[in-house]
């Protein structure tokens, strides 16, 4: 059994040296040729694309456009910290979810339940969601509000953990 058919304790498997390399790499730049990132490595192109494949598929990675809100259109970009009765966190999530405005959602533990990133095209549309659509989900009982003024780093590069790059060769599939 190799390392990456390895159960990781999560339902899904480790990644090995090479996976994690490949991830590396594919977060930098995800328009990258598989053949590129196989010379790179020193593997065939065909092992790149075997095993970015099952990344992908394991919900490992998931290859997306990442666009720049300010320059789409979006003036406002704000966080809410959510306060929600017990027992209404998922409908409120439910809910949430749907507002094409909401950007992230996640729960939390400590003085809020849920945080919230909200992109709007100006304050008019800030003050609505605050004033009234909030009201509208049943369970949240106090809204912290946070306007961001400036963005100083956007990164959706994530540390690979397991195998480090300075571990041993890459393998083969």
């Amino acid at each position: 059994m190799t390392r990456r058919d390895a159960s990781d304790g999560r339902g899904g498997r480790s990644l090995d040296t090479l996976d994690s390399k490949i991830l590396e790499i594919l977060q930098r730049d995800g328009r990258i040729s598989y053949r590129e990132v196989g010379r790179r490595l020193g593997v065939s192109e065909g092992t790149i694309r075997s095993r970015a494949n099952r990344m992908q598929s394991d919900g490992v990675v998931t290859f997306a456009a990442i666009a720049d809100p300010m320059k789409m259109g979006y003036r406002v970009m704000a966080f809410f910290l959510l306060q929600v009765k017990v027992g209404y966190q998922q409908s409120a999530i439910d809910a949430l979810t749907e507002w094409p405005e909401i950007t992230y959602i996640s729960a939390c533990i400590g003085r809020a339940d849920l945080y919230v990133q909200v992109v709007c095209t100006d304050h008019d549309q800030l003050w609505s969601l605050l004033s009234e659509r909030f009201a509208d989900v049943e369970g949240v009982e106090h809204v912290e509000t946070f306007q961001e003024i400036k963005m100083h780093k956007v990164s959706y590069v994530y540390p690979v953990t397991g195998m480090s790059s300075e571990a041993a060769g890459p393998t083969q599939e």
